[in-house]
């Protein structure tokens, strides 16, 4: 039997494969869309979208999946009532390179959405944290 693998994590495989080929440039999600449909016609592409979008370090969909998938920073941790039996989350969330869901960072162009691999030089800083409502914002620093 095989391993199931996330979609999150073959979409990102497929923009390596693609970036890699195209010189870095920057991969719309209707492209990503189609080379998904592609390499794995056997899954539903109907999350490509959104899961591109929670592998975003700027886009506020990501913020949805935060206690699915928070991973820790050095901010300071607080009880998230979310969670269920009080398990905690760490705030504030700091992107990096080194988090494997932080991987793209969202161009909005008049014709298209692009997508192009995080760079924290390039891009700056992005954190999520809690604002005085405990609501996940993002925010960048």
């Amino acid at each position: 039997m095989t391993k199931h693998i996330a979609n999150w994590k073959l979409i990102k495989q497929i923009a390596i494969e693609w970036m890699s080929k195209n010189k870095n440039k920057a991969i719309s999600l209707e492209d990503l869309e189609k080379l998904f449909i592609a390499k794995h016609p056997e899954r539903n592409p109907v999350n490509v979208s959104l899961d591109t979008r929670m592998l975003t370090v700027n886009s506020n969909s990501r913020l949805s999946y935060l206690y699915i998938f928070g991973c820790p920073s050095s901010g300071k941790k607080i009880r998230n009532p979310h969670l269920e039996n009080n398990k905690e989350a760490e705030y504030p969330r700091k992107s990096s390179e080194k988090n494997e869901k932080d991987f793209f960072f969202h161009i909005e162009t008049e014709d298209s959405s692009l997508f192009e691999r995080y760079n924290s030089e390039k891009h700056g800083e992005w954190k999520i944290e809690l604002d005085r409502n405990n609501i996940n914002k993002l925010k960048n620093i």
